[in-house]
């Protein structure tokens, strides 16, 4: 059962731990830095006052003093500028893209006192105060994450945590401990038995702990098995048996050390044929498959697990994996749990791989699990009790005259994520992001081990735990070198000040959470039947019916009547994501007609993105009215997962395309104040309509000039310049005419004599291809194209003798990858003059088309019936590797000759993809040539948008928050003319207070 915070004053405890969106604590943020700066100055006058003044009033009155003030004062004002001017409001209540938001106070100053000792954590000696604290801070989080920190018995592990700089340093250090743990036992095997054999006076009688089993007769498969727990105790069971001191053991392991020797010499001593596997969940983190290959495993044995419908790992594929990896005696590294995925907020079922550990461990496959919480480590202080004297008892609160908007409730999680978290403690590590969930500045990531003694498998010392007083050098154990002290004590205050506990830093994320359980609803019922466009959130409603029950009873409600309304309360908890992440796709309808074309919605849902976005050079972020973001859900990542989720919101899942959607993630407690969440979700809805309308549009046929290109005179080919995007241009077309009279030959002929260079478009009058093709006669204009004119067009009727090809280019028909062998192309005609047209199997692509017949020397020749119906050639030049084409043309140009296979074309002229390329029987091979002239546009085919569509600004066609990258050159270029001190006149300056910048069509 989820609640509401029981104390009604909380919010004003969270209110003075944060800046506040509108720096509503500016002066206490500034009287407690120039506190700390006051303090700062005293400890340097104090120590030492002996040694005098360096910096004298001599100096101080110079005018190079002054010059280097100005200059100091300059740029500090330009950087200032530039940052107020150009940077994202994470702040802002209307910012929900990314995992960022307002760090907490705490933390900021955390982070500035510490700077100005500028402490590195890499030795005790270069950090003896934030060496302590960063070792206190991996006490915290241990805790939080429930591991036992204290009252640890004999026997027991002890947890020791420490900082990163991120949740991929962290990954790929648990990765790198992983590795080193499970060849340790291999090593030191080696070490009795190979080469000078250093340990080889303890083989006879030194036995696994608890069995009467010989270690030196351990066969590799066992060795690779050993549990976790035995392989750390054997340094110790070493020294216990046999008195080996710690420096004797380095320096015997030293030579067979998978850090010294590599892991591929010991896996060539020990016939290990196949890497041990790293096992994650599809939706795993970039940084899994990045740390494979800098660990040196290799991005391909970190093997993908499939999920479920809600993102989540599948348990019963797990299973699988493993019981392969037994029976293949393939052993395996770890497994991968993902305590809230970035992209879905989805918590895998920890409890059931940590069950699968322990049943696989005792069937002989032994691996850790670790998990990966980087977002989701911090929720777990939603199900920790307050200790006790941890704070003071609650005051008596005061009145409120404020109006009812700063009434903010706290939800906690659900009950399934409830029992992931409390699973925690069963992980032999985790990562943990304080700079995500934790409200701490970047960079904050870290790392914690359930057994400490995990940390010495990544130094070159034996791997146990040496008694001694010497204060601990962190820096010995992690990935980096130097690392700032200042994340340290940033996370250090905001973890005390705002307690790791369910009153505290809990109730923090459950305000967070109840404000992003309120954008669920409106994602999951702000459209209908009736209304144009669809949003479906990706976490589905149990039952349609509950719309109708959210717009009654939560839509346009306080805060206040939702936690009074029991019924609506519980509803409300039922929504979204396992932690505050809502992934939701927009598609439309058309007529009432529900839009099935996967490439159409996501380019609506990209069209949203980019106006709710900054993704572009020169945008004034104060236009951006919200901030969201967005990813994609690529079907050989999300497999079943993704197809249901496109199956909700009407799309085809045929073709295999891969789904492109948005997200907003709620950190801030200050959204759900007040009717800011409705007042946020009409200004979504109101760009939805305004995009769905321009989506609509291109998606409707309508009447247009057509445009062909034109082969031969007397009767000649037409050629479409089609249009992969609108639905007026969306097909490849080839048709065969004649002139509806001689006059309009006889014209024609006389344009080419006169424009002998030129090649010819004929362009139709306002038509439709349906209506064309109906018809089978179009009228329009002949124009030379390609040389100065006297602007004179033919008007001409053609009467189409013959279709050869009229097939769709939507996107359910396309193929899955370009020819990696061949480039494909329709060849046509007569055997006096034969044409090739490239056929479009793909996009983005390109047209290319031979307007002047092409030299075709085959054997044996094809025949006259042949080239009238049409074959398909594969001209020898791989297609896969030319793509995207762009808007240059090395390859198929005048007079380049290619070696070709033709074969029949088995399609009729209106045969839909994907696979038309490949062509029927062999018919013959040779070479082609082409002639003088060839017409080839890489732009047109490709382009996304017209140039006056509404939002005016055209889409990349990978505009996703993994991908997005405005134009580096304008950006870098616009940000350097500002922080020159001399500009040039007319560079942009960045946006000041009151200007409104290019925001048309941006406003809310």
């Amino acid at each position: 059962m989820q609640r509401s915070v029981q104390d009604p004053h909380f919010h004003e405890k969270v209110s003075a731990w944060f800046l506040g969106p509108r720096a509503e604590n500016f002066d206490l943020l500034k009287e407690l830095f120039e506190g700390a700066l006051d303090m700062h100055a005293n400890t340097r006058k104090e120590y030492h006052p002996e040694d005098g003044e360096f910096i004298t009033s001599a100096i101080k009155a110079s005018s190079e003093f002054e010059l280097a003030v100005d200059k100091l004062r300059t740029h500090i004002r330009l950087v200032t500028e530039g940052l107020n001017g150009w940077s994202v409001p994470f702040f802002s209540g209307r910012y929900m893209g990314h995992m960022d938001m307002e760090t907490s106070m705490p933390s900021i100053l955390g982070w500035m006192i510490t700077i100005l000792f500028n402490p590195n954590n890499v030795a005790y000696e270069a950090s003896p105060i934030t060496t302590v604290i960063e070792l206190e801070v991996g006490k915290q989080l241990s805790a939080m994450l429930g591991y036992k920190t204290e009252n640890i018995e004999p026997g027991e592990p002890e947890p020791w945590g420490h900082i990163a700089a991120d949740g991929t340093l962290a990954n790929m250090e648990s990765m790198w401990a992983a590795r080193n743990l499970k060849f340790y036992p291999l090593s030191l095997h080696a070490a009795m038995t190979q080469g000078d054999k250093p340990l080889g006076f303890i083989a006879d009688d030194f036995k696994i702990p608890g069995t009467d089993e010989l270690f030196r007769d351990l066969d590799a498969w066992q060795l690779l098995n050993l549990s976790p727990s035995v392989i750390l105790g054997l340094p110790d069971d070493l020294q216990n048996q046999y008195s080996i001191t710690s420096d004797f053991l380095t320096a015997a392991l030293s030579p067979y050390l998978v850090q010294t020797a590599g892991k591929e010499e010991l896996r060539e001593i020990y016939k290990i044929t196949d890497e041990p596997l790293y096992l994650v969940p599809s939706t795993k983190h970039y940084s899994w498959p990045k740390a494979a290959a800098l660990v040196g495993i290799g991005s391909k044995n970190c093997a993908n697990v499939p999920v479920d419908t809600n993102a989540r790992m599948n348990i019963s594929s797990l299973r699988t994996l493993l019981q392969e990896c037994l029976d293949t005696k393939r052993a395996v590294y770890s497994i991968v749990a993902v305590i809230g995925s970035t992209e879905e907020g989805a918590v895998d079922p920890l409890d059931e791989m940590v069950k699968l550990r322990d049943e696989f461990a005792a069937k002989g496959l032994s691996f850790i699990v670790h998990a990966d919480a980087a977002w989701g480590g911090y929720f777990a202080s939603m199900i920790r009790d307050e200790p006790p004297l941890a704070g003071h008892e609650p005051m008596e609160g005061t009145p409120r005259e404020d109006p009812p908007r700063e009434f903010v409730p706290s939800m906690t999680m659900r009950r399934s994520s409830i029992t992931q978290f409390e699973a925690l403690c069963g992980a032999d590590s985790i990562t943990i992001d304080p700079h995500k969930a934790g409200y701490v500045p970047y960079p904050a990531g870290g790392l914690c081990y359930k057994d400490g003694r995990m940390r010495y498998l990544l130094t070159w010392s034996a791997p146990y735990l040496a008694q001694n007083t010497e204060g601990e050098s962190i820096g010995i154990y992690g990935i980096e070198g130097s690392k700032p002290g200042a994340p340290a004590v940033a996370c250090y205050l905001h973890n005390t000040i705002t307690g790791l506990h369910k009153n505290g830093h809990g109730a923090l994320l459950g305000e967070a959470t109840f404000t992003c359980r309120r954008f669920a609803s409106h994602w999951s019922a702000m459209s209908d039947d009736e209304t144009p466009f669809i949003v479906e959130p990706f976490n589905a409603l149990k039952d349609p019916s509950e719309k109708q029950f959210i717009r009654e009873r939560i839509f346009g409600k306080t805060n206040e009547e939702i936690v009074a309304d029991k019924v609506a309360f519980q509803c409300l908890c039922t929504l979204g994501s396992d932690l505050n992440i809502n992934a939701f796709a927009c598609n439309f309808r058309i007529d009432g007609r529900v839009n099935d074309d996967v490439e159409e919605a996501n380019y609506l849902n990209k069209r949203v993105f980019d106006r709710l976005s900054i993704t572009r050079p020169h945008i004034d972020p104060k236009t951006v009215p919200l901030f969201l973001t967005a990813t994609t859900f690529a079907l050989e990542d999300y497999g079943e997962c993704v197809v249901d989720f496109q199956r909700r919101l009407g799309l085809e899942t045929e073709s295999g395309q891969d789904l492109f959607l948005l997200r907003n993630v709620v950190m801030s407690p200050f959204q759900s104040a007040g009717d800011f969440v409705q007042k946020l979700a009409d200004i979504f809805q109101g760009v939805l309509e305004e995009e769905t309308k321009n989506v609509v549009a291109r998606n409707t046929v309508s009447n247009q000039v057509h445009s062909f290109l034109m082969q031969g005179e007397d009767d000649p080919y037409l050629v479409y310049r089609p249009n992969f995007y609108h639905a007026n241009g969306r097909q490849q077309l080839i048709v065969r005419t004649t002139f509806a009279d001689d006059a309009g030959r006889e014209q024609y002929k006389q344009a080419r004599a006169l424009y002998p260079d030129a090649y010819f478009q004929f362009n139709s009058v306002e038509t439709t291809i349906e209506d064309i093709l109906t018809k089978m006669e179009v009228e329009g204009t002949v124009e030379p194209q390609g040389v100065p004119t006297t602007g004179d067009a033919i008007l001409v009727t053609l009467t189409i003798t013959d279709v050869l090809k009229n097939r769709p280019l939507n996107s359910r028909y396309r193929d899955g990858a370009y020819p990696a062998s061949y480039t494909p192309f329709y060849l046509y005609g007569t055997p006096e003059q034969i044409y090739v047209d490239h056929i479009l199997v793909r996009a983005p692509n390109a047209q290319i088309t031979a307007l002047d017949p092409v030299a075709l020397s085959v054997q044996p020749a094809l025949t006259a019936e042949q080239l009238a119906r049409g074959v398909i050639a594969h001209a020898a030049r791989p297609e896969a590797a030319m793509q995207p084409f762009g808007t240059g043309n090395t390859v198929f140009v005048p007079g380049a000759t290619f070696a070709v296979e033709v074969f029949e074309d088995p399609n009729g002229a209106a045969a839909h993809g994907p696979g038309l390329a490949q062509g029927g029987s062999k018919i013959a091979e040779g070479t082609l040539g082409l002639g003088a002239a060839v017409f080839y546009d890489g732009v047109a085919l490709n382009e996304l948008e017209d140039a006056a569509a509404p939002s005016g600004r055209a889409l990349s066609s990978a505009a996703t928050s993994r991908f997005a990258r405005p134009q580096k050159q304008q950006w870098t270029d616009a940000v350097k003319n500002h922080l020159r001190v001399a500009r040039v006149d007319g560079a942009p300056p960045p946006p000041r207070a009151g200007h409104k910048g290019r925001g048309k069509g941006r406003g809310d």
